[in-house]
């Protein structure tokens, strides 16, 4: 996990919208579980509390690689059969409480494989871009407000920001934090909740803010 201040701090802000439901129209949820294929810790298992007891961004669901040596193998067979009846949260697949037969039945089909997979991730260009060009015109793609192109110009993303509300952030956390506190796009009368904002085209919605939010939490990838 990326523990840079700028995007610890990130997540202490943005803590109450981290995981927006997925709903008719927004982005895809290939599990069903309710969590974004971007920010969903297993993306093809569904697991809507989200359970990554060894915080290894791979859900307890999809994780049977207990020794992270990149592989599902005996030496990861032989901790569960080891500790058969017994509680131990890592190794409790289905955090039930108690290591049991349904674990090991969940874990035999994945033998040989891999663990995951978990979030896909969202990069600058495919995911953030349109988005930013689409709420942004024209003040961060050719007027330089607040001395930034974001929406055209990858790098300015990654300038520390000059707003007073984001010291120790830079521009593309900044941009998220003053979007959440309703501050952006200006004038467009959002609050930053996408529950209150809903109707209004110029505000974020809960795919668009969940896409900023995995970009900028995977490291504002290009």
């Amino acid at each position: 996990m990326n523990t840079h201040h700028g995007l610890t701090l990130i997540k202490i802000i943005t803590a109450s919208f981290t995981l927006f439901t997925a709903s008719a129209g927004f982005a895809q949820d290939s599990d069903g579980d309710g969590i974004l294929d971007t920010v969903d810790n297993c993306s093809q298992v569904s697991n809507p509390a989200q359970i990554d007891v060894d915080a290894d961004l791979l859900g307890n669901l999809c994780d049977f690689d207990f020794n992270n040596d990149g592989g599902i193998n005996f030496i990861d067979f032989s901790q569960l059969a080891a500790a058969f009846q017994t509680v131990n949260p890592l190794l409790d697949i289905n955090s039930d409480g108690i290591i049991n037969f349904i674990d090991i039945s969940l874990f035999v089909p994945s033998f040989n494989g891999t663990p995951g997979p978990g979030a896909t991730g969202a990069t600058y260009a495919i995911d953030v871009q349109p988005i930013l060009v689409t709420k942004c015109t024209p003040c961060h793609t050719g007027l330089s407000f607040g001395g930034h192109n974001i929406a055209t110009v990858y790098t300015d993303s990654l300038n520390a920001a000059n707003h007073l509300t984001c010291v120790g952030l830079n521009v593309g956390q900044c941009a998220l934090v003053r979007v959440r506190a309703g501050q952006m796009p200006p004038g467009a009368g959002c609050t930053g909740n996408p529950i209150t904002d809903a109707g209004n085209a110029s505000c974020l919605d809960y795919n668009e803010q969940n896409l900023v939010f995995s970009w900028i939490n995977g490291g504002l990838a290009p």
